[in-house]
């Protein structure tokens, strides 16, 4: 189960491929948030058997918020307070539905709808784990890791507050559409797009919500680049109602510009790339170190606990993207610009990024998450 955001359900629709694939017999039900707006990613997924929508509730809080600035954030304290009671309400749905189905496992991927599942596995003796991709454990994680099995984490044991002794490095799964694509794939696509063996192709993404203020700090820098550089073509995928971003640009660039707020497969397009630009959320690093990208990350440093500013430095540390800050390159559009020049220019560089990055990628994510779920589903069957 999980929701709130595409980086939380794609992995729950890896997790249900590999179980499907490894135990043919084995019944999948997924969990979700009843407002969840990316519960569309469901429809059609061949391994999931059900689907399930509960009430939950949101804590609003955000990162280097002071706590006088959350005591006087009244809209937010009223949210907090209308979502308690949805919290509750989830709750008691869980309750009954882990009655009904009697799950062997439950696998909670994260956002606040893992707290009434979390809850009620508890209070019913269900046996759960909880899966971090990002460097920073999430909040509905932390409040219900303690009653877990396993605490599955992303990235190294040592980012997490969790007992060493229930720690399991798995690694971000992502779907199969990621892991060893057809050699051809990337060429079709291009020709598909109609993009020359010579040209240089830049993908640039915010993850499933699209990103606002990267679409500002993107469009700020592409223009020269677009003017200097006749053989690039860029790929966007941008935030919500923005489709019309790059209307003020000089006509003549609009045939080397496209922009949709959501493509799918995603998988194709980063194929496809030279060089991604993209947020550091956890989801979206694996699915690109898959696919061996040179990755430019701007980091969102607003969300709460930070977690994209800390995958960032992990990044950083191990030589595996350039790291650019959004404040500096909403000032100054050049950071960025010069950056994407770097890449562009340097065979040497994407090649050593593309390596270190596909290096720190765990490559079995979905087959160790698979063994684990089906080994304590079957331990308690025993």
């Amino acid at each position: 189960m999980g929701g709130g955001s595409g980086g939380h359900i794609t992995p729950l629709l890896a997790v249900a491929n590999q179980l499907k694939n490894d135990h043919p017999q084995i019944k999948v039900a997924a969990i979700s948030e009843k407002r969840g707006i990316f519960n569309h990613m469901f429809e059609g997924a061949r391994p999931i058997d059900d689907l399930y929508l509960i009430n939950a509730g949101k804590y609003r809080r955000y990162y280097g918020q002071s706590l006088l600035r959350r005591l006087i954030d009244f809209k937010s304290l009223l949210f907090n307070a209308r979502d308690i009671i949805r919290l509750l309400a989830g709750a008691l749905e869980s309750t009954f539905l882990l009655l009904r189905i009697k799950p062997g496992v439950v696998f909670i991927k994260g956002g606040y709808v893992g707290v009434p599942v979390g809850l009620a596995c508890r209070l019913l003796g269900v046996p759960y784990v909880t899966h971090d991709s990002d460097a920073v454990p999430g909040l509905t994680n932390r409040l219900i890791a303690s009653n877990a099995v396993i605490n599955m984490v992303g990235m190294p044991p040592a980012f997490y507050p969790y007992p060493s002794e229930k720690i399991n490095f798995v690694g971000v799964p992502v779907t199969r559409d990621y892991i060893n694509p057809d050699k051809n794939a990337r060429f079709k696509k291009r020709r598909e797009l109609d993009i020359g063996k010579e040209d240089f192709l830049l993908l640039i993404t915010g993850g499933s919500n699209g990103a606002q203020r990267l679409d500002r700090v993107v469009h700020g820098a592409l223009a020269r680049l677009l003017i200097n550089n006749p053989a690039l073509h860029i790929i966007h995928q941008v935030g919500k109602d923005n489709e019309r971003i790059y209307e003020d640009y000089p006509v003549k660039l609009h045939s080397r510009i496209r922009v949709s707020a959501f493509f799918k497969p995603l998988s194709g397009y980063i194929d496809a790339a030279d060089a991604v630009i993209a947020r550091a959320g956890a989801t979206a690093i694996a699915e690109i170190g898959h696919l061996k990208k040179p990755l430019i990350v701007v980091p969102n440093a607003l969300l709460s606990g930070g977690h994209q500013t800390k995958n960032a430095e992990l990044l950083e540390e191990s030589n595996a993207a350039i790291i650019v800050n959004e404040n500096q390159a909403l000032q100054n559009p050049d950071l960025l610009a010069e950056n994407i020049e770097r890449i562009m220019k340097s065979d040497e560089l994407r090649a050593r990024l593309s390596k270190n990055l596909n290096d720190l990628t765990r490559k079995d994510a979905t087959e160790k998450i698979s063994r684990l779920l089906t080994g304590i589903a079957h331990s308690r069957k025993d």
